[in-house]
């Protein structure tokens, strides 16, 4: 019987293409493989297919968390594939405590691996010690830019031009949206009230921008609006409303890039991207900065060295009108990615993100569910630690244990007894040489 496999897409606009390519690979492998959203689709998938082996998201809220463990209690073996790369040891180093929390995870989780994109990362999440591996396998994301062949199902150029209505006499230039909090998640409560107030101005700055682009080169270039995922809609699809110009939230990035002759952008992955694809691109302001507070990126990151930056619309206008047809991108930004936070960019990720998904076994069984109700009894508890508390002696370094105070009066209630009658709570010597103790 073939292996099953059960590949949950984090973003089915960025995610979902590099799934596909992973998807074929295993097949190759002689595996029968299945692709659906995580969000809303997840759980209902496994319940379906009854996969022997399940590939997630990373695992970054108590949410996925849960999911993977009951899968694990399924049977099924679970691989965490990261969609995108989180830092370097340079990163790592120079990061607060809450951003390096936030690099190892906030919640810990148990799966059989979890495939990273650079080596560096790789190894700082391996010292976490959580019992199941951490394997760089390269800049997966990147894969698809290598490879002719795999870019063949994609829409042609007509089909671009007309499904977008732009000029095919005209060059085409994307402007992408920064991404945050104000933008993904505007109507939940957080503590860091200000981090949302800064997207919001970095979001006001950048449509500002935007509008100015689209009133001086409008008529020479054809322009497309979009978002990055995760990123609310609305005030971005109204702004290119407002413009004229097309505003595209649904086709995957990599789909655009393949139609367009240049880039702005605000720190992100799409510049390495445009670099591949031998495309000129810009960076316009910084979520990698360090008013951004995120663990993804810090002051002076590399990935925000790669294209040439601007916060002067101005400058901007004038360096798109006069790029030639080619990458710009920093080399040397481009090398110590490829050899810290992103890994490999070879074009084999996928291959290798394949066999180590293949190699994981599982079975998928029913299992009673785990009740979150205490169904303890006076005589048959879950948890030794209720009962009991580990001490060491002082005098001769035995180890004895102490019945918790909570756990008699808990018996107590249960049986009707009276706690005063019960004399062993005054004991405070050692059962092994009678020496005085004292419980801290």
């Amino acid at each position: 019987m073939k292996k099953k496999v059960l590949i949950l897409t984090a973003s089915p606009v960025r995610d979902k293409l590099i799934d596909g390519v992973i998807a074929d690979e295993l097949r190759s492998l002689g595996c029968d493989v299945k692709i659906k959203a995580c969000l809303r689709e997840g759980r209902d998938a496994v319940m379906a297919y009854k996969p022997n082996v399940i590939v997630v998201p990373p695992i970054r809220n108590p949410y996925s968390r849960d999911f993977v463990e009951v899968c694990r209690d399924w049977g099924c073996g679970v691989v965490s594939r990261h969609t995108e790369p989180s830092c370097d040891w340079d990163d790592f180093k120079k990061g607060t405590e809450k951003i390096k929390q936030g690099v190892l995870g906030l919640w810990k989780y148990d799966i059989d691996k979890e495939l990273i994109w650079g080596d560096d990362e790789a190894q700082i999440l391996n010292r976490r010690g959580s019992g199941f591996p951490a394997i760089a396998v390269g800049a997966i994301g990147l894969d698809i830019y290598k490879h002719k062949k795999l870019l063949k199902g994609l829409v042609s150029p007509k089909e671009f031009n007309e499904k977008h209505k732009l000029d095919p006499a005209k060059k085409t230039i994307i402007i992408s949206s920064p991404w945050g909090f104000a933008d993904s998640a505007p109507d939940l409560s957080i503590d860091d009230i200000t981090l949302a107030s800064k997207d919001f101005e970095g979001q006001g700055k950048h449509m500002a921008m935007t509008e100015q682009m689209v009133q001086a080169i409008g008529k020479e270039w054809n322009i497309i609006v979009t978002v990055h995922p995760g990123v609310g809609v609305a005030p971005y699809e109204a702004l290119s409303n407002k413009l004229g110009v097309d505003f595209d939230s649904e086709t995957p990035m990599m789909e655009l890039m393949l139609h367009c002759d240049a880039l702005i952008h605000a720190g992100s992955t799409a510049g390495i991207s445009a670099h591949i694809l031998n495309i000129p691109s810009f960076q316009y302001g910084d979520v990698n900065c360090k008013e951004s507070d995120s663990w993804w990126g810090l002051p002076e990151s590399t990935i925000s060295k790669v294209a040439p930056y601007f916060n002067d619309t101005e400058k901007l206008i004038e360096a798109v009108r006069n790029c030639k047809p080619e990458s710009n991108a920093s080399k040397v930004a481009i090398k110590k990615l490829e050899t810290g936070r992103y890994g490999k960019m070879d074009g084999n990720a996928y291959r290798r993100a394949a066999k180590e998904i293949f190699e994981v076994d599982g079975k998928f069984k029913y299992r009673w569910p785990r009740a979150h109700v205490d169904y303890d009894t006076p005589n048959i508890i879950k948890e030794q630690e209720k009962i009991l508390t580990k001490g060491m002696c002082g005098i001769c370094e035995n180890t004895f244990y102490i019945v918790n105070d909570s756990y008699m009066h808990s018996l107590c209630n249960m049986v009707g007894g009276d706690i005063k009658k019960i004399g062993v709570l005054s004991n405070t010597f050692c059962p092994h040489c009678a020496a005085r103790f004292f419980k801290k």
